[in-house]
């Protein structure tokens, strides 16, 4: 028996619509929709057609339907307009099989509880420093690492080797319970880009576990949250003293590692310089084609997850054994190793915690 759900995500996972899987498969589109639907069982032959065409392994097919994993923030991306529906599902249900991947090998293990706050009635800016101040943060101090930072506060975060225009990266509630905060980031960004992208979404994860209010406003409220997470009031006017030069600000890129153009807006923000002040320097931007791609020289370095790799890595070994991981997690081998790869490894960054496996439970 298979299940039709799991035929829908591997389909959607893979970009393809019914009309395109049963193309390949040698049917007719209402056949797949049949068994989508759990109208139709497929024949064996059928079934290992489809397992070829979309390239998961029979066994994949024949677990229960998906466990619960939200659309969160990606809804919103789509409310504004800024991804197709194709790219939503597409992004949805690849971040659905690696957070069951990942809650597969956590089972295996013990995790660490999540420290992050519920702040759905603060302004954004006083959630910023609770939040601060429950991940371990001092009030004014740059935040090196900041996946490394929510990671070891027990956010899931995870990393799709996946690029879609104008995604870095969504958040969510994920389980039975809503219980797990997850952020999965994509590839594509710069480094200061997916550092906002991600302060953006625990934004979400604090202040919007269920989405209340217009979206523009809900939007705005995540970056409000994400610049004072990054760039704290009391630095800021220790640090954005006017006039501003580019000088100055590729300094400060160095050592809080956001963007020249995100210190201008919380410069303005906190009225530190005037509207005409901020059109001048988003000038000298434009002039220097700095808009879209700041200098290389001052690139900030790309953040990786490293709680999904380190457990793996555990259970798995070092060089991690692929098969058997694709194995268990009935998931396609190529895609368990560019999505582990697409996480720190223990070259790259120390562990995130430690991950004691489990005690094995007495026979008797």
């Amino acid at each position: 028996m298979i299940s039709g759900d799991r035929l829908k995500q591997a389909r959607e996972l893979q970009g393809l619509t019914q009309v395109e899987l049963a193309k390949l498969v040698d049917v007719n589109q209402s056949t797949i929709a049949y068994i989508e639907s759990g109208r139709l069982t497929p024949s064996t032959e059928l079934l290992h057609a489809i397992a070829e065409a979309t390239k998961f392994p029979v066994a994949f097919f024949e677990q229960e339907p998906p466990s619960d994993f939200p659309l969160g923030s990606l809804a919103l991306f789509r409310a504004r307009a800024s991804v197709t529906a194709r790219q939503e599902i597409q992004a949805h249900q690849y971040g659905r099989a690696v957070y069951e991947w990942a809650g597969k090998l956590a089972r295996r293990v013990t995790t660490i509880p999540c420290r992050l706050p519920q702040l759905a009635d603060e302004v954004p800016e006083r959630a910023a420093d609770i939040t601060r101040a429950g991940l371990g943060l001092s009030p004014d101090t740059p935040i090196h690492d900041l996946i490394h930072t929510i990671e070891r506060a027990g956010v899931l975060v995870l990393a799709l080797p996946l690029t879609l225009e104008r995604i870095d990266a969504f958040s969510l509630w994920a389980g039975l319970d809503s219980e797990q905060p997850v952020v999965v980031t994509l590839c594509g960004a710069p480094g200061d880009r997916l550092r906002f992208s991600v302060a953006h979404e625990v934004g979400h994860l604090v202040m919007h576990r269920s989405i209340r209010g217009d979206i523009s406003g809900v939007e705005k409220e995540a970056d409000r949250f994400a610049g004072a997470l990054l760039l704290p009031e009391s630095a800021m006017r220790q640090e954005l003293i006017p006039p501003l030069t580019l000088t100055g600000l590729a300094a400060l890129k160095r050592r809080w590692r956001v963007s020249m153009q995100m210190q201008v807006m919380r410069a303005f923000d906190l009225s530190i310089i005037t509207d005409r002040q901020k059109r001048y320097l988003f000038q000298q931007f434009s002039i220097r084609g700095w808009r879209t791609c700041e200098p290389p020289a001052l690139d900030v370095p790309f953040e990786q997850p490293r709680a999904l790799r380190q457990m793996t890595e555990l259970l798995y070994g070092v060089p991690i054994d692929y098969q058997r991981l694709a194995d268990d997690v009935h998931l396609p081998e190529e895609l368990v190793r560019d999505v582990t790869e697409a996480h720190a490894g223990q070259q790259e960054h120390s562990n995130v915690i430690r991950f004691p496996t489990k005690p094995a439970k007495s026979s008797g």
